[in-house]
């Protein structure tokens, strides 16, 4: 199944674009923030850091809470194909 950055299948009818969410959790790891969004795991976790540049990068990875630090981020309007 292909999902967006918040767990709602792409192009599905229960996405919503556009709707403010609230995340689940939140830590802090070095630099970077981890939002997590959904209570079950794995979930969408969203990665905020700021580059040398003092550019934000704001991406995300499918995984689980406990791994925020390894996982595979993308950026966030990539999809990601996953397992039910």
């Amino acid at each position: 199944m292909r999902i967006d950055c918040y767990g709602d299948r792409a192009g599905g009818s229960t996405r919503m674009a556009g709707v403010a969410r609230e995340p689940n959790g939140t830590k802090k790891v070095g630099g970077a923030t981890y939002l997590r969004f959904g209570a079950r795991s794995p979930a969408p976790i969203h990665r905020l850091s700021v580059d040398a540049d003092g550019i934000v990068r704001h991406e995300w990875a499918y995984g689980m809470w406990a791994d925020v630090k390894n996982l595979a981020y993308v950026p966030l309007e990539t999809t990601l194909e996953v397992q039910e």
